[in-house]
């Protein structure tokens, strides 16, 4: 499967869904997803959830359950973690929200941000991600009707945004040039020695 037709950091094609849709449509049916269902969604395996729930980068399930915040977190730390250290990725999401566990310090909710940030780059060329003043305007209008909690949240949300456009731009190059790799050193044998 081509994960540049997926949804970021899922493995779940597209077909013509808003990000809202598949998001919301996950959780129709239930009052929450196991991690079985969170595991299909994102390709991740258990040890990986589990060490960033355990090292409190996601908050923990709720009997068990996931919400649509908690997959929106675990999606966001897949969409970056081949471009940025799992540290950093925690350090940017507690610049954008606070405390994984408290809510009330939360500028948006992760599912809104994530819901954005796919909504951006439906718009956004990887010039226009590269372009400060174009992708600015493109993060400006599709945040219009977000409400700041506090003055300064939404500069703080469009740093935030801009942050991680710019390095899951950059993991798509990275996708491209690791194939090319493969495709033309490691598949043909070439030796270095």
């Amino acid at each position: 499967m081509n994960v540049i037709n997926c949804y970021p950091g899922t493995v779940v094609e597209r077909r013509d869904r808003t990000t809202r849709d598949f998001l919301f449509g996950v959780f129709s049916v239930t009052k929450g997803l196991m991690l079985a269902q969170v595991k299909e969604i994102t390709g991740l395996e258990t040890p990986a959830v589990q060490n960033w729930i355990n090292r409190g980068w996601v908050p923990k399930p709720v009997e068990k359950r996931y919400t649509v915040n908690h997959l929106a977190r675990i999606i966001l730390f897949n969409m970056l973690r081949d471009v940025m250290r799992f540290e950093n990725i925690a350090a940017l999401m507690t610049y954008i929200n606070g405390s994984t566990e408290d809510r009330s310090d939360d500028i948006i909710s992760d599912c809104e941000l994530y819901i954005y940030i796919c909504d951006i780059l439906d718009e956004a060329d990887y010039e226009t991600i590269l372009d400060d003043r174009q992708l600015n305007n493109v993060i400006e209008k599709n945040i219009v009707e977000y409400k700041e909690p506090y003055d300064g949240a939404k500069k703080k949300l469009i740093m935030g945004l801009r942050i991680i456009l710019i390095y899951y731009a950059s993991a798509i190059i990275k996708v491209k040039a690791d194939r090319l790799y493969i495709n033309e050193i490691e598949d043909k044998g070439v030796n270095t020695i």
